[in-house]
C-alpha cells in the first residue's frame, strides 16, 4: 500500500470566498483513508449540502471555515468512506423480523434446544417451523432426521426447511398424510428408508397449505421495522444498500420513505423477473413501469435481474461437471451424472439480454456455479457482437462462487463486474473443501481472482433474515467482510487458498468504490474526494495499521449519509 499524504493544493473543490460558501461542518485530526486514485491519506475534510468540498490537511481546511461552521475533532480517528452493501433483502428481512428474532443454529443439538422452547410456549398441534440455518452450517453438516426432531417434541408438528429439502418429525409427517408407506406427495417426492419418510424434496405447496398462513402486517409496522433495520445498517457503517430483489411495490415503499426523510440509507434497486424470451422482457418491462436509472441520489433503480441456477447449500448451484457421487449423497440428491440447476438455457439467455440491453437496462444474473457463470458470460459475449453498446451496461454476475482465469478474463472482456458474499467463505469453506474437495476451496470466493483480471467486485452479506450483524442469516458486518478479505479463515481457523486474500486497500474498495461501480456511482460514491456525496464512516481503530485479527472487532464510532450523522455522536 504505497499511502501518502494529500498536499493542501491538491485537495480543495473550489475557494471559498464568501460566509454564504462556507462548509456547515468541518472534520479535523483525523487519519482519512480516501482511496482515491493515489491512494492518499487525509486529515481533515469539509462538508456542504451533503457534499464534501475539501479533503487535505487540517490547516488548508481549518481555513474554510467560518463562523457558523462546526469544527468536529476526529482525535485522531481513521475515517473511510461509507460502506456499501451490495446485496441484501432489507424489507423481507424487516417482515421476517415481525414474525420473531432469527436465531442462527450450529447443531442439531441447537436446533432441537429452539424446538424444545417454541414446543414450551406454545399448545399441542402448533406448527413449529425452525429457522432457516443451511445443513452446511451445523456441525453435522447434514439434514436433522425425524427421530431427532422427534426427541424435540413428538406433540407439535415441525419442519425444518433447506429451501427446496425439507424433513418434519413424526407429527409433520402424519400432519401432511405422507405418513402412510403408500402416500404420494403432489408437487414433490418423499423419500422414505424402510417405508418411513425421511425427506422431502419439493412439496412446498402442499406443506404451506396445511400450515397456518403467515401473517399480513400492517404497512406501518413494516415501515418501523425497516427503519429499525437500517439503523443497524448506519451502526456498521452502511450508508448504500443494493436491494437485490424488489419490485414495483417496494421501490415505491423506498421512495415513500425517502419522501417522509425517514431512509438513512441509499438504496439500488435490482428487479427480478421470470420471464424466458423477448416478448416476455418486454411484457415485465411495460407493467414495471419504472424507466432504466430512474430515480436520484437516494432511491434509484439499476438492473434487472434473472435466476439461472440454485445454490450450493441445497445441490442445486450448476457446475462444470457432475456432481458426483459425495456430492450427491450429501445434498441427499439421486443423479450423480446431475450438473445443476438450469433455469435457462444459452439461447435464451442470449435473447432475454439482447432484449433487455436494447430497452436500455443493465442486466444482472444471480448464479453460484463455475457452469452457470461460463454459460452466463458466453451469452453476453455472443449478444455483444451485434450490440456491442451491452459492454456499457455493466453486466453484474451475482454469486459466482467458483471463478477461474478464464472465467475472470472473459468478464473483463464483456465489462461485467461481481458481487458476492463474503460470510459464506467463513461459514461453508469447510464443507466445500470436504464436499467438494480442496481445490474447489482455493478458488471458493476466489476474490482475487477477480482484482488480478480488473473485474470490479462487491463483497457483501446477501442479508436476508435477521437484524444481529454478526448471527444474521448471512451476517452483514462488514468489518467481518473485511477480515475474511484479508484473512482468509474459516470458522474452524482453516485457510483455504491462502493466494485469493486481498491487500487492505483492495479488501476496503470491494465495500466502497467497486460497487459504487457496480450501480453507475463510481463519481459520486466509494472514495472521499471533493465533489463526492458525504458519507464516511469513522473508526475506533486504524484499519490499515491494527493487527490482522482485530479487523473484525473495528466497530463505527459515527456514520455520516450525505453529511448528516446517522449513527452515533460528534
Amino acid at each position: 500500500m504505497k499511502l501518502r499524504f494529500l498536499l493542501p493544493s491538491l485537495l480543495l473543490m473550489s475557494t471559498v470566498s464568501t460566509l454564504a460558501e462556507a462548509p456547515e461542518t468541518v472534520y479535523l485530526n483525523g487519519r482519512i483513508v480516501t482511496l482515491d486514485a493515489a491512494e492518499s491519506l487525509a486529515e481533515a475534510l469539509a462538508v456542504k449540502d451533503g457534499k464534501l468540498v475539501a479533503v487535505g490537511s487540517n490547516g488548508a481546511v481549518r481555513a474554510l471555515a467560518g463562523p457558523g461552521t462546526e469544527i468536529v475533532d476526529l482525535e485522531g480517528r481513521t475515517v473511510i468512506p461509507g460502506i456499501v452493501e451490495s446485496h441484501c433483502h432489507s424489507l423481507g428481512a424487516a417482515r421476517a423480523a415481525l414474525s420473531g428474532e432469527y436465531t442462527e443454529l450450529r447443531s442439531i443439538a441447537e436446533v432441537q434446544d429452539w424446538i424444545r422452547r417454541q414446543a414450551a410456549d406454545e399448545p399441542p398441534g402448533t406448527w413449529l417451523e425452525v429457522p432457516r440455518n443451511e445443513i452446511t452450517r451445523l456441525a453435522e453438516q447434514r439434514f436433522p432426521t425425524p427421530e431427532e426432531l422427534d426427541a424435540a417434541t413428538t406433540e407439535h408438528p415441525v419442519v425444518f426447511i433447506s429451501v427446496t429439502k425439507t424433513v418434519l418429525n413424526s407429527a409433520g409427517w402424519k400432519a401432511l398424510d405422507l405418513d402412510d408407506p403408500e402416500a404420494a406427495l403432489p408437487d414433490g417426492e418423499v423419500v422414505r428408508e424402510d417405508g418411513r419418510p425421511v425427506l422431502m424434496h419439493g412439496g412446498q405447496a402442499t406443506l404451506r397449505g396445511r400450515m397456518p398462513p403467515p401473517k399480513v402486517h400492517p404497512a406501518e409496522a413494516v415501515q418501523a421495522k425497516h427503519e429499525e433495520l437500517v439503523k443497524v445498517y448506519n451502526s456498521v457503517g452502511i450508508t448504500t444498500i443494493f436491494e437485490r430483489a424488489t419490485d414495483r411495490a417496494g421501490f415505491g415503499f423506498f421512495r415513500k420513505q425517502a419522501a417522509k426523510n425517514r431512509l438513512n440509507v441509499r438504496v439500488r434497486g435490482t428487479f427480478r423477473f421470470s420471464a424466458k424470451d423477448a416478448a416476455g422482457v418486454e411484457g415485465y418491462v411495460k407493467q414495471l413501469g419504472i424507466a432504466p436509472g430512474e430515480g436520484d441520489d437516494l432511491v434509484r433503480a439499476t438492473c434487472l435481474k434473472i435466476t439461472v441456477d440454485g445454490g450450493i447449500h441445497w445441490g442445486t448451484t450448476w457446475l462444470s461437471e457432475a456432481h458426483g457421487e459425495k456430492r450427491t449423497a450429501f445434498y441427499r440428491n439421486t443423479d450423480p451424472a446431475y450438473t445443476g440447476s438450469q433455469n435457462y438455457s444459452p439461447a435464451q439467455m442470449e435473447d432475454i439480454f439482447a432484449a433487455v440491453n436494447r430497452l436500455g437496462w443493465p442486466m444482472s444474473a444471480h448464479v453460484t456455479g463455475d457452469g452457470g457463470a461460463m454459460a452466463v458470460l458466453r451469452a453476453v459475449e455472443t449478444v455483444a457482437k451485434t450490440q456491442p453498446d451491452i459492454r456499457e451496461r455493466r453486466f453484474n454476475l451475482i454469486h459466482c462462487y467458483f471463478p477461474t482465469l478464464r472465467m475472470a478474463a472473459l468478464a473483463k472482456s464483456v465489462n461485467a463486474g461481481v458481487d458476492t458474499q463474503g460470510y459464506l467463505y467463513e461459514r461453508d469453506a469447510d464443507f466445500i473443501a470436504r464436499i467438494y474437495g480442496p481445490d474447489w476451496a482455493e478458488r471458493f470466493l476466489g476474490l482475487a481472482e477477480w482484482v488480478k483480471a480488473g473485474v470490479p467486485v462487491g463483497l457483501n452479506s446477501d442479508h436476508m433474515i435477521g437484524f444481529d450483524p454478526d448471527r444474521a442469516m448471512n451476517a452483514f458486518n462488514p468489518f467481518l467482510m473485511l477480515d475474511i478479505a484479508v484473512n482468509r479463515r474459516d470458522d474452524r481457523g482453516q485457510v483455504h487458498g491462502e493466494h485469493q486474500r486481498l491487500n487492505r486497500l483492495d479488501a476496503l474498495r470491494s465495500l466502497t468504490i467497486w460497487p459504487a461501480w457496480l450501480s453507475f456511482d463510481e463519481e459520486k460514491l466509494g472514495t472521499l474526494e471533493p465533489g463526492k456525496l458525504a458519507d464516511f464512516v469513522v473508526l475506533d481503530r486504524d484499519y490499515l495499521t491494527c493487527p490482522a485479527e482485530e479487523i473484525r472487532q473495528i466497530r463505527p464510532q459515527l456514520t455520516v449519509m450525505g453529511g448528516r450523522r446517522v449513527f452515533g455522536e460528534k
